[in-house]
C-alpha cells in the first residue's frame, strides 16, 4: 500500500458510520437475549435442586454399632459369590442378621429344599465399606 492508500482508508473509515439499527429490532433482540438468561437460570436452579435432593438423600445415619457376636466354629464362612475376598490390610467385623432365604437365593448360594419365603439366622462379614463378603449360617 501506498501513502495515499493509507490516508484514503483513514478518511472512510473516519467517514463510514454503522446504520442505526430499527427500534423494533433491538426490542426484539433485547427480549430474545432476556428470555434466553431466564432459561438458563431457570436451568442452573433446577439442576441446584436435584443435585441438592440428591445429596440430601445420600446422606446417610450413621449405622448403630454391631452387638457382639458369640462365633460358631463348627461351620465355615462361605464366600459371596461374585464378591472380591477381603484383603491383607483389610479389616472386618462379623454381624448377627436374619437373612431372607430369597435374598440368599438371588446372590447365588444354593440351599437344599429351602423355601424362599422363610428366613435364616447367619453371621455375616462385612468389610470395611460395609459389603458382605461371606456368610454362615447359624443352627439355633
Amino acid at each position: 500500500m501506498e501513502p495515499n492508500d493509507d490516508a484514503e482508508l483513514s478518511r472512510v473509515l473516519r467517514e463510514w458510520q454503522a446504520p442505526e439499527t430499527p427500534a423494533w429490532l433491538e426490542g426484539r433482540l433485547m427480549a430474545r437475549r432476556d428470555a434466553r438468561r431466564r432459561t438458563r437460570f431457570g436451568a442452573a436452579l433446577a439442576l441446584a435442586a436435584a443435585l441438592a435432593a440428591v445429596a440430601l438423600l445420600m446422606v446417610r445415619s450413621p449405622a448403630p454399632p454391631a452387638a457382639a457376636v458369640a462365633v460358631d466354629e463348627e461351620q465355615p464362612f462361605v464366600p459371596v459369590p461374585n464378591v472380591l475376598p477381603l484383603d491383607s490390610y483389610e479389616t472386618g467385623r462379623v454381624v448377627r442378621m436374619d437373612l431372607p432365604v430369597s435374598a440368599l437365593l438371588a446372590a447365588g448360594y444354593s440351599l437344599p429344599a429351602a423355601d424362599p419365603t422363610a428366613t435364616v439366622t447367619a453371621d455375616v462379614l462385612l468389610g470395611d465399606d460395609g459389603r458382605a463378603h461371606a456368610v454362615r449360617l447359624v443352627s439355633e
